[in-house]
């Protein structure tokens, strides 16, 4: 995740602690949240080099689905490769 320090990235980074564990149990796979700044207002969030999303979802479950989304693709592209 990457974003200006502010109440956004804030929000985001505590709903990806929040979820950290449900995403880890689906996929049986441990996950490292890194924060990064950057000038944008608000947070962008990136898996594996891409960004996969910008701004706070409108729930924690989309932010579920979305990281899931994107971590799936990352692991099959691997097996892929």
């Amino acid at each position: 995740m990457r974003g200006r320090d502010n109440y956004w990235r804030y929000t985001l980074y505590l709903w990806l602690l929040e979820v950290k564990s449900v995403i880890e149990y689906e996929l049986g796979e441990s996950l490292e949240i890194t924060v990064l700044n950057s000038d944008n207002e608000y947070p962008e969030l990136i898996v594996e080099g891409e960004l996969v999303g910008e701004g706070v979802p409108g729930e924690e479950g989309y932010l579920i689905e979305i990281l899931k989304k994107a971590l799936l693709r990352v692991k099959s592209i691997e097996r892929a490769e």
